[in-house]
């Protein structure tokens, strides 16, 4: 790859895996939030008048993620959430067009609802939410933020990605190793049986990122596990292949811990297909237990 890549949230834990990866293969340029502020216009703009000449493309792992939290915020479309998730990408993208540069925005299978009547896994080019009211606001405000992107700028991909996971990483928690950390101190709470998921091992986003960068392909992929699992059989895999514990895992319910009034709305059936994106990339990704078998040798 020719020229440097301007990385957003590079610090973070997507975005700090794929430069660690790659950055012999091509110099990233890094700006920290207190550099740059996504979600301020002029902000992205002087940046990128001051700097165009120093990269060829621009990724953007910057997002608000903690759906708890972001729930808080419902409607609200002057907070941080909706400012990081919905407007950040827009920005970016006016920039990117503006400056001639290829664009990918990163996002989440969260964007769909995997309920009964629309359930998932979802293919690329499956039909999302014309409102909020059956995602989560986490949800909502990155679907605004893909469709803000493809609206704006054609040069430009989505990439969704599910509980991505990762074997090191002291800045933050992530699904499989929050699993480890419960099981080690004894609070690992009973993970669900009914929910469908297709986890994202980080190393295979890094991957199939730097491909998209390569080729500087557009529209919209998925990245993912190719095979559909549920957090009770993650974590039962998990923890026989680390701990070397069977039957360790307690059933839960999504369907019961829902029925609570106020809890954010989580996809039941959801997940992502990725055989569209694994033909246009012309890779295999793993199944999840490929997934979790690296995951452990890197341990």
């Amino acid at each position: 790859m020719q020229g440097k890549i301007l990385v957003f949230g590079a610090d973070g834990l997507v975005g700090s895996r794929f430069t660690d990866l790659y950055h012999k293969e091509t110099p990233f340029v890094t700006p920290s939030i207190s550099e740059l502020d996504i979600s301020n216009t002029k902000s992205i703009e002087d940046f990128f008048a001051e700097n165009e000449k120093e990269f060829q493309a621009v990724i953007n792992f910057a997002a608000f993620t903690n759906v708890d939290e972001a729930e808080k915020e419902r409607n609200n479309k002057k907070g941080p959430v909706w400012k990081v998730n919905a407007d950040g990408p827009k920005n970016i993208a006016e920039a990117c067009r503006k400056f001639s540069k290829y664009f990918i925005q990163t996002s989440t299978d969260f964007v769909f609802p995997g309920i009964k009547n629309n359930p998932g896994p979802y293919a690329e080019d499956a039909e999302t939410p014309d409102s909020p009211d059956s995602i989560s606001w986490y949800g909502w405000t990155k679907l605004e933020g893909e469709r803000a992107v493809l609206k704006t700028y054609d040069n430009s991909a989505i990439v969704r990605i599910s509980y991505p996971f990762r074997a090191h990483y002291p800045g933050k928690i992530d699904f499989a190793r929050n699993i480890l950390m419960l099981y080690d101190e004894g609070k690992l709470y009973p993970m669900f049986s009914d929910q469908k998921i297709t986890p994202s091992f980080i190393d295979e986003i890094a991957k199939a990122l730097y491909l998209l960068l390569e080729e500087k392909k557009t529209g919209i992929f998925h990245i993912a596990s190719r095979t559909v699992t549920t957090p009770f059989e993650f974590a039962s895999y998990l923890l026989e292949k680390t701990r070397g514990a069977k039957r360790a895992v307690k059933k839960g319910s999504l369907r019961e811990f829902m029925k609570v009034a106020g809890r954010t709305p989580r996809p039941l059936f959801g997940g992502l297909k990725t055989e569209k994106t694994q033909e246009k990339l012309g890779i295999t990704f793993m199944t999840w237990k490929e997934a979790i078998d690296e995951f452990v040798r890197q341990l």
